[in-house]
């Protein structure tokens, strides 16, 4: 029952699509967070009757950090979700303009929406935000947004904006019993949700989040008790969605390494507790979810708690994953010296269904930036320039077509 449900809601879904025309942007409750609905959608492949292989693509794009809002490199990206046509897109600290750039890009292929993580952020080349400052969102200047973004290859509806908490307190801590220092401008925490109807799934509901958990590191681990409950909030307000019958997608950057442990330790955090599932290695956790990197071998042994022990005909998953960032400011009281050069795995693509543990896959890889000939621009050290101090991760899901 609960699946005939869920399908007749996307074809309703659908058919509102339809009658909407160019109705302009819609605003979630908050009103900031903004998607784009007046698109045709022109993509009308027939679903597997079995099953179909569900496309994410996960990137933080370090749209400000890195890039200042530009957009030249972005057809670098776009080269990469052309190469493999993902259903759902989640992006994480996304300038406006970059996200004006993809719909732009994408007209009548994906849908678009957007929220800010902050709305005074000079890092997106506009040196003024003052305007923003205000409690009245009618009159800001969108290029001072910087935020998340989910797109779906189809019909996106019911916005779903999770608020995470974690606002209060925001601090960073650089070096081990180095100075406290206040997060500044501070951001705000929330899980940009929709649900998407897809033309390769017609029988299904499918619900795509993209998140952005709390970053930073400090001695008395105020951001990891903050990022735990963020996790844990976030995956107890989609229960619901999940016993619906909606397959649920969440990606994105959750500032947390993959392995279950101790607390005085924060590399070993329990903040993906919330998402991995109890049958999963080692440790376990107390969530429903399925990750797309979890049979990555090479990363199942952990120093702190031993191997994942192999079982008939092999494991079901592994809390492990090829490494999604690396950033040479890496905390150094998060991780030893060696994954100062090396980094780690913040970045999930979490499926809450599959046909089988093992019909799932995920591939991390770099994307570098490009001089007008073609070649890797490099940085003054000699190495090459990447786009984003993260992976361009892309995962695909086998889940069941009706």
């Amino acid at each position: 029952m609960r699946r005939i449900l869920a399908a007749f809601a996307v074809a309703l879904a659908v058919a509102l699509m339809a009658g909407l025309g160019h109705g302009g942007a819609g605003l979630l409750r908050d009103g900031r967070a903004a998607t784009d609905t007046d698109r045709p959608v022109t993509r009308t492949t027939a679903a597997d009757a079995g099953s179909v292989g569900l496309r994410t693509v996960s990137f933080n794009m370090c749209g400000g950090q890195c890039n200042d809002g530009e957009t030249v490199h972005l057809e670098q990206v776009a080269t990469k979700i052309g190469a493999f046509q993902p259903h759902l897109l989640m992006l994480q600290e996304v300038c406006w303009s970059q996200h004006q750039w993809f719909k732009t890009r994408y007209a009548g292929t994906y849908e678009f929406g957007f929220t800010p993580m902050l709305t005074t952020y000079t890092g997106c080349g506009v040196s003024d935000c003052s305007v923003n400052a205000d409690s009245d969102p009618a009159n800001d200047d969108r290029r001072c947004w910087f935020g998340q973004v989910v797109a779906a290859r189809g019909a996106l509806s019911n916005p779903d904006e999770i608020a995470l908490g974690g606002e209060r307190h925001q601090i960073n801590q650089k070096d081990v019993g180095g100075p406290i220092t206040r997060v500044r401008p501070e951001r705000k925490f929330a899980a940009l949700c929709y649900d998407a109807a897809l033309a390769d799934l017609p029988g299904r509901v499918v619900k795509g989040c993209s998140v952005h958990l709390r970053a930073f590191h400090d001695d008395a681990l105020v951001n990891l008790r903050a990022r735990t409950a963020q996790a844990a909030r976030l995956a107890s307000d989609l229960d619901g969605d999940i016993a619906a019958g909606k397959v649920v997608v969440v990606a994105g950057d959750f500032n947390s390494t993959p392995e279950n442990g101790n607390s005085r330790v924060p590399r070993r955090s329990p903040t993906m507790n919330a998402f991995y599932r109890p049958e999963t290695q080692p440790g376990g956790g107390w969530g429903v979810f399925y990750e797309a990197d979890q049979s990555d071998q090479r990363m199942w042994e952990f120093p702190d708690e031993g191997p994942c022990t192999p079982t008939s005909p092999q494991p079901t998953g592994c809390r492990s994953g090829e490494r999604t960032v690396t950033d040479d400011d890496f905390v150094e009281a998060e991780a030893p010296a060696e994954d100062a050069v090396e980094g780690t795995k913040y970045d999930y693509i979490f499926y809450s269904e599959l046909t089988s543990p093992t019909k799932i896959s995920g591939d991390p890889s770099y994307l570098f930036l490009k001089d007008a000939a073609g070649r890797n621009v490099k940085n003054p050290d000699g190495t090459d320039k990447r786009i984003s101090d993260h992976a361009f991760y892309q995962a695909v899901g086998q889940v069941s077509a009706s």
